[in-house]
C-alpha cells in the first residue's frame, strides 16, 4: 500500500469534488431565470445518470486496460468544458445535450478514482480509505456550495465560468502530481470495451448472490439520496424564497456533517463493528428520519431528522463499497463501474421521480425518498455472509 499515492490522491479528489460541486447552489437560479417547468430540475439531474450508467463500466474497464491516469485527465477536463456549456446556453436543446455530456465526462473520473483507490489500498485497510475518500466528497460538497452559491448569486454564469477554469488548473495538477497505475493490457492485446450492462440480465439484480444483492442495494440507496439532494436546492430556491448564498450554506452544512460522520465514526465502525451489521442499522435509520422529516409539521423538528437523515446516510455508501470490493477478487475497475451504472439508475428513478412528484406536493420527494431507503433495509435482510 502507497500511502503517499494515497494521501496524493485523497487531496486531488477533494479539489475536484470542490469543482464538481459548485454549480449546484446556482442550478435553481439558471432554471427560474430562463423560465423552465419546476420539473426540469429532476430532467437535468436524470440525462446525466443516463450518461452516466451507459459509460461507467465503459470507462471502468478501459482505465483496467489502459491505466488510471488518462481517464482521470479526461474526465475532469471534459466535465470542465461540458458545465461551461451548460451554464452560458440559454435554450433548452443545447443544455440536454450539455448534461448528457456532463454525466458523461464526471464519471469517467469518479469510476477512475474509485478504481485507482481500490488498486492502492489492502482489503484490510480498504473500508477505512473509502471513508476518507467519501469524505472528501463531502468536504468538497461543502467547499464548493459555498464558492458556487457566491460566485452565482447576481449571475449564475459566473460560477460555470469560474468552474470551468479551475477544470483547466487540475488538469494540470493531475499531468504533474499522479503516477500512472500499471496497466493489466500488454501490448499486442486487443482492446475491450464492457458493454454487457447494456445487455439487460436478471443476474444484476439476483437476491441468491451477494454482489446482486449489493448492486439492487446500491440503487435504492441512490435513489434516496438523489431525490433528496436533487430536492432540496429547488426547495430552498422556489419553495423558500432563499438566495443562491443560502443553497450553498445548505450544501455546506450537510457535507460538513457527512464529513464528520466518514472521518469520525466510519473509520471506527470499519474497525470496531461488523460491516454487514453496520450497513443494515444505517440503512434503516436514514429511511426512518427522512420519512419522519416529510410528515411532521414542526419545521425544527423536520430539521432535525433531516440532519440526523444527513448523518446516518453518509455512513452507508463507504460500507457498502467496501463489500463490494471484497467480493470482487479481480477487474475492480470493471465492477466499479457496474456498480456505478447500479448507482446512475438509482439517480435516473430518484431525480425523475422526485422532480415529477414536486408539484403534487414539495415534501413529497422526501416521503419518497425514504421509503426507498427501507426497501433497501428489507433487501439487505437477505444478505448472506
Amino acid at each position: 500500500m502507497n500511502k503517499k499515492q494515497l494521501n496524493q490522491l485523497l487531496v486531488i479528489n477533494l479539489l475536484t469534488m470542490t469543482t464538481f460541486n459548485m454549480a449546484h447552489p446556482v442550478t435553481p437560479k439558471l432554471i427560474n431565470e430562463l423560465q423552465f417547468p419546476s420539473y426540469m430540475f429532476g430532467v437535468f439531474f436524470a440525462l446525466m445518470a443516463v450518461a452516466n450508467y451507459v459509460m461507467s463500466p465503459i470507462w471502468g474497464s478501459l482505465s483496467d486496460q489502459k491505466g488510471r491516469k488518462r481517464f482521470l485527465m479526461i474526465g475532469v477536463i471534459g466535465y470542465g468544458l461540458s458545465q461551461v456549456g451548460f451554464g452560458l446556453s440559454t435554450t433548452l436543446f443545447p443544455i440536454l445535450i450539455f448534461r448528457l455530456l456532463g454525466g458523461t465526462f464526471s464519471i469517467c473520473y469518479i469510476t477512475s478514482a474509485l478504481a485507482y483507490l481500490t488498486d492502492l489500498t489492502e482489503p484490510k485497510e480498504r473500508m477505512k480509505y473509502l471513508s476518507y475518500h467519501t469524505a472528501t466528497l463531502s468536504l468538497g460538497t461543502s467547499i464548493g456550495g459555498l464558492l458556487g452559491g457566491y460566485l452565482g448569486e447576481t449571475h449564475y454564469e459566473y460560477t460555470f465560468i469560474v468552474q470551468g477554469l479551475f477544470c483547466f488548473v487540475l488538469l494540470g495538477i493531475f499531468a504533474i502530481c499522479l503516477k500512472e497505475i500499471q496497466p493489466i493490457m500488454h501490448k499486442g492485446d486487443k482492446l475491450t470495451v464492457y458493454l454487457d450492462h447494456l445487455k439487460p440480465k436478471k443476474t444484476m439484480f439476483d437476491l441468491k448472490s451477494s454482489i446482486g444483492i449489493m448492486i439492487l442495494v446500491m440503487t435504492f440507496i441512490t435513489i434516496t439520496t438523489t431525490a433528496y439532494n436533487s430536492t432540496i436546492n429547488y426547495y430552498v430556491e422556489s419553495v423558500l424564497n432563499m438566495p443562491s448564498t443560502v443553497n450553498g450554506l445548505v450544501m455546506a452544512i450537510g457535507g460538513m456533517i457527512a464529513l464528520i460522520m466518514n472521518v469520525g465514526v466510519g473509520p471506527y465502525l470499519g474497525k470496531k463493528c461488523d460491516e454487514y451489521k453496520s450497513i443494515k442499522s444505517t440503512t434503516f435509520i436514514a429511511g426512518i428520519l427522512l420519512v419522519l422529516a416529510s410528515v411532521v409539521s414542526s419545521p425544527v423538528l423536520s430539521l432535525v431528522f433531516i440532519i440526523g437523515f444527513i448523518a446516518s446516510s453518509a455512513l452507508v455508501v463507504p460500507i457498502q463499497q467496501s463489500i463490494v470490493s471484497k467480493i470482487a477478487k479481480e477487474n475492480y475497475g470493471e465492477v466499479m463501474g457496474v456498480q456505478g451504472s447500479a448507482k446512475a439508475l438509482g439517480m435516473v428513478i430518484g431525480s425523475l421521480g422526485s422532480g415529477f412528484i414536486f408539484s403534487l406536493g414539495s415534501k413529497l420527494p422526501f416521503f419518497f425518498a425514504g421509503l426507498f431507503a427501507l426497501l433497501a433495509y428489507l433487501i439487505l435482510k437477505k444478505l448472506p455472509r
